[in-house]
């Protein structure tokens, strides 16, 4: 990918991504291409760093969101349409206080309604198991699209990590 979509992905700075891609160029763990357009960064797959480190890294990252997903549809009934994590954990960021901004869809107000009741097992549940907060928004199909919500949709379009199903 491009500096520039490196840099709209990470959230950060464009000279913060310059000097990250070209300290790992300088170590072989990025391969730079230069266009008339653009700068292309390719990951050096066959480098000690990215074999050994990075790639572990990314696999025990997936390896948490599919678990967390499995968490979410097992203590949380009626269970969602759709389920959806926002926050600092899902931008990657390090803060003291992770926690994970949690986004479900239900197909009715009452099954949203309904879901209340295992909000208090699902927070025991995810700090038990993570050492995480959570902090759930319940929507359904028929509130999701009011103006209120615009903010929220644009953050899940920016950072979010759809767990399970389909956002209407």
């Amino acid at each position: 990918m491009t500096g520039r979509e490196i840099e709209r992905r990470t959230g950060l700075s464009n000279r913060a991504v310059m000097l990250a891609l070209e300290h790992l160029s300088e170590m072989a763990a990025v391969d730079c291409e230069q266009t008339s357009s653009a700068h292309w960064y390719t990951l050096n797959r066959s480098q000690y760093f990215i074999q050994k480190a990075l790639k572990p890294a990314i696999e025990a990252e997936d390896l948490f969101w599919d678990d967390f997903r499995k968490t979410v549809r097992r203590n949380v009934h009626p269970r969602p349409i759709a389920a959806v994590a926002t926050g600092p954990l899902a931008r990657d960021e390090s803060a003291a206080s992770d926690r994970i901004e949690l986004t479900l869809v239900f197909a009715t107000g009452r099954n949203r309604v309904r879901a209340f009741n295992s909000l208090e097992k699902l927070h025991e549940a995810i700090w038990r198991r993570y050492a995480v907060s959570i902090d759930p928004i319940l929507l359904d199909t028929n509130i999701v699209n009011q103006d209120k919500y615009n903010a929220l949709w644009r953050r899940v379009e920016r950072e979010g990590i759809l767990l399970f199903g389909t956002l209407p």
